[in-house]
């Protein structure tokens, strides 16, 4: 298994969220080659899946939460 896995690349993307994802497409978009993207688990499947919108309403002041609502 170790064998499958570059031993160099041009650009390394850490991350398969919206925005690792994002830039490894615009990359071969562009005509690179060489790129590697890491991601732990399936892409997405971290703070992205469930960040869309996403705007904490904790504060120790009303008024700064009640602008964040």
């Amino acid at each position: 298994m170790a064998d499958d896995f570059p031993t160099h690349a041009r650009v390394v993307i850490i991350g398969g969220g919206v925005v690792g994802a994002s830039a490894l497409y615009h990359l071969a978009l562009a005509g690179w080659s060489d790129c590697v993207l890491l991601e732990k688990n399936e892409l997405t499947a971290g703070s992205t899946w469930h960040a869309a919108g996403n705007v904490p309403t904790f504060s120790s002041s009303w008024s700064i939460m009640n602008m964040q609502r």
